[in-house]
């Protein structure tokens, strides 16, 4: 699976629980790899993505689980993440 890099513009594309699709595209920072946490034993990762909604250009600056996380974690949620392209924009 791709996992972003600090810096790297992305495109997550996220299906809820409701069977919504949403997309957003920016730049993913605070980059943490997924990784088992030495202090509680979970497995996490993520990053924050600043950026907006493809669909209504609202803002977006939130954080978020890998794809990895949410498999173990929430498998009703469903994400895929890819480097943004100029035709995404």
């Amino acid at each position: 699976m791709f996992f972003p890099s600090d810096g790297d513009r992305i495109v997550l594309t996220r299906i809820g629980r409701d069977g919504r699709t949403t997309s957003y595209i920016g730049m993913a920072t605070e980059v943490m790899p997924y990784g088992r946490s030495s202090t509680s034993g979970l497995w996490l990762g993520g990053w924050r993505l600043t950026g907006h909604n493809t669909a209504t250009g609202e803002s977006e600056d939130s954080y978020f689980a890998c794809t990895e996380a949410l498999e173990r974690y929430d498998p009703a949620i469903r994400q895929t993440v890819r480097l943004a392209t100029a035709g995404d924009e």
